[in-house]
């Protein structure tokens, strides 16, 4: 497992509990741009205490290879956090996928850096893990989102009724799949 990876313009990188005041911060200056397309939230999240806790499962979780979550740097900047591209759920042997998540701070959106962070980690999963699919839900209001996993090479599966409940009510997704091309 890579622990931290660079691309061109950016560092990715797991991190330990020891980075919870970043990530929180990370966290509340973002709040009202990702809570509308967020997972519903519990009421302690904005919490040293809970990032905590999140951080030291994650890492225990990407010991096991059940999830793997790199926070992204721009190289230049290599201290504050702009994003994270994670990949959760993953199943190795006869499975071999997992479900692609991402956000990026807010004032450096439209820059490319998303997608160079989520290329990265599609190159990480596809060959350190050797998997052979993922997916991605998206909200169909998210045309950023939707934009930039078409851009990625994502297809279009279906949508999932009420399937994730988001801003307290239960949102349908769009399902989306990429194959491992060296396969």
């Amino acid at each position: 497992m890579l622990l931290n990876y660079e691309t061109s313009r950016l560092k990715l990188q797991c991190l330990t509990s020891a980075f919870a005041p970043a990530v929180l911060s990370f966290y509340q200056e973002n709040k009202s741009y990702f809570d509308r397309y967020e997972l519903t939230r519990p009421r302690n999240f904005y919490t040293i205490g809970f990032q905590t806790g999140i951080l030291d499962w994650e890492w225990n979780e990407m010991q096991a290879k059940h999830c793997l979550r790199y926070y992204i740097f721009l190289k230049n900047d290599p201290e504050q956090i702009i994003g994270s591209v994670n990949f959760s759920d993953i199943r190795l042997g006869c499975m071999q996928n997992a479900a692609i998540g991402y956000k990026l701070d807010h004032r450096y959106w439209h820059q490319g850096y998303a997608y160079e962070a989520c290329a990265g980690g599609l190159e990480i999963m596809f060959r350190e893990y050797r998997l052979h699919r993922i997916i991605a839900h998206i909200m169909p209001s998210n045309q950023p989102s939707l934009r930039l996993i078409q851009k990625l090479g994502f297809v279009y599966e279906g949508l999932e009724h009420e399937a994730a409940e988001i801003n307290h009510r239960w949102q349908d997704l769009q399902r989306f799949a990429r194959l491992n091309p060296q396969r």
